[in-house]
C-alpha cells in the first residue's frame, strides 16, 4: 500500500471514530437530560434505599448519566454488573451508520473497508478509555461508576468494529456470496417472527396487569428486543437462566419464560428455525454448497453469540429491588448449535442429492 493511501484510510478511519463518538455523546446527552429531569430522583432513591435529602438535577448528574448511557450502549460493564438492553443498540447503530455511510457507499466491503473499520475501532476504544477514566465518580447517593477497564477497551473494540461490518453487509450491498445472503435472509426472518411472537407477549403480560397504555408503550419500547432476541434462542432449542427472586416474580404474574410448562412450543420453535435453514439452503449453488455453508453456519454462530452476549442482564444486590439476572443458558452453545443445525441440515441434504445422483445414473 502507497503512503498516499495509507494515510488516506488512517485519515478515513481517525473521521469515522470520531463522528461516530460525537452523534453517541450528543444522543446520551439527550437521553441524560430526559432521565435527570423525569426519574433521576427516584433512581437515587432505589439505587441508595433512602427517601429525602437534596437529590435534584444538576450539572454533575447530567454528566455523568450521560457518560453512563455512552458505555451501556457500548454493552460495557460495571463492575460485575451488565446491563445488556439491547434497545441501547440502536444509538451506536446510527451513530456508525452515519459515521460510514462515504465509506459503505463504495460497492461490496473489501481489504480497504476493514481497515478503516479496524482504525475506526482502536480509535474509538481509545476514546471510549479517556472519558471513561475523566468521568469516574459517584452518580448518585452510594453509586460510583468506573467503566475504565481492559475488559471493556476490549469489548468496545470488537463490537465497533463488528457492528460497522454487520451494517456494510446490510448496506446497499450485492454479495455475490450467497453464504451472506444465506445469512442475512435466515437472521431477517428469525427477528420478524421475534418481533410478533415478542410484541404479542409483551402486549399480552402487561395488559393482563396493568391497562395504562404508558406503561404498555414503555414496556414495548424497551423489553421487546431483549424479547426478539430471547426468541431467536427459543428458535434454537435454548434456554433462558433467572435468579431464584426474578423467576419467582415472573410466576407470581403468570408468565413462564422458561417454557418449562410447554415444551411444544419450544418444539415448534426449533422445527420452524430447521425449516428456514432447508429453505435457505435449498436455494443455494449446489456447486458451491460447502464453500457456502462455510460462510453461512460462521455468520449464523457468530449473530447469535453476539446477541447472546449483549442481552445478558446481571444486576447486583440493588436496593429494593435485589439481584436480577436474565442470560441464555450458555455463551458457547449459542454459537455451536446454530452451526451444529445448520451442518446436519446440509450434509443430509448433500446426501441426498448424491443419492438422487446415483439413481438418475
Amino acid at each position: 500500500m502507497s503512503n498516499e493511501k495509507a494515510d488516506s484510510v488512517l485519515i478515513e478511519g481517525l473521521r469515522s471514530a470520531l463522528i461516530a463518538f460525537l452523534i453517541i455523546l450528543g444522543i446520551s446527552f439527550v437521553l441524560s437530560i430526559v432521565v435527570n429531569f423525569t426519574s433521576y430522583e427516584r433512581f437515587n432513591e432505589i439505587m441508595s434505599g433512602t427517601l429525602g435529602g437534596n437529590k435534584g438535577v444538576t450539572a454533575s448528574s447530567i454528566i455523568k448519566i450521560t457518560f453512563a448511557i455512552f458505555n451501556l450502549s457500548l454493552f460495557n460493564t460495571l463492575g460485575s454488573v451488565k446491563l445488556g438492553l439491547l434497545i441501547f443498540l440502536i444509538i451506536p447503530i446510527i451513530a456508525f451508520w452515519i459515521s460510514n455511510k462515504h465509506i459503505n457507499n463504495r460497492g461490496d466491503i473489501n481489504i480497504t473497508n476493514i481497515k478503516i473499520y479496524i482504525i475506526t475501532s482502536l480509535s474509538f476504544g481509545v476514546l471510549q478509555l479517556i472519558i471513561s477514566l475523566i468521568t469516574a465518580g459517584e452518580i448518585v447517593e452510594d453509586l460510583n461508576i468506573n467503566f475504565a477497564s481492559i475488559g471493556n477497551i476490549i469489548s468496545t473494540i470488537l463490537i465497533t468494529f463488528l457492528l460497522q461490518v454487520f451494517i456494510k453487509v446490510n448496506y446497499k450491498s450485492n454479495f455475490r456470496s450467497e453464504g451472506v445472503k444465506a445469512f442475512k435472509n435466515t437472521y431477517r426472518i428469525i427477528l420478524f417472527i421475534g418481533a410478533v411472537v415478542g410484541l404479542v407477549a409483551i402486549v399480552y403480560g402487561i395488559r393482563s396487569q396493568s391497562k395504562d397504555i404508558i406503561i404498555l408503550l414503555t414496556s414495548i419500547i424497551i423489553l421487546l428486543p431483549n424479547v426478539i432476541a430471547y426468541t431467536c434462542f427459543y428458535m434454537m432449542g435454548l434456554t433462558l437462566e433467572f435468579n431464584d427472586k426474578l423467576q419467582n416474580a415472573l410466576e407470581f404474574i403468570g408468565i413462564d419464560a422458561s417454557l418449562e410448562s410447554m415444551m411444544i412450543v419450544r418444539y415448534i420453535g426449533v422445527l420452524v428455525f430447521v425449516l428456514i435453514v432447508i429453505i435457505v439452503i435449498y436455494r443455494m449453488n449446489k456447486d458451491r454448497l460447502i464453500i457456502n455453508t462455510i460462510i453461512y453456519s460462521a455468520s449464523i454462530g457468530l449473530f447469535m453469540g453476539i446477541l447472546a452476549y449483549l442481552s445478558k442482564i446481571d444486576i447486583k444486590q440493588i436496593p429494593i429491588l435485589g439481584t436480577i439476572t436474565i442470560s441464555v443458558n450458555s455463551l458457547l452453545l449459542s454459537i455451536i448449535i446454530p452451526i451444529a443445525m445448520v451442518w446436519i441440515i446440509v450434509l443430509i441434504y448433500y446426501l441426498i442429492l448424491k443419492i438422487a445422483e446415483i439413481i438418475r445414473a
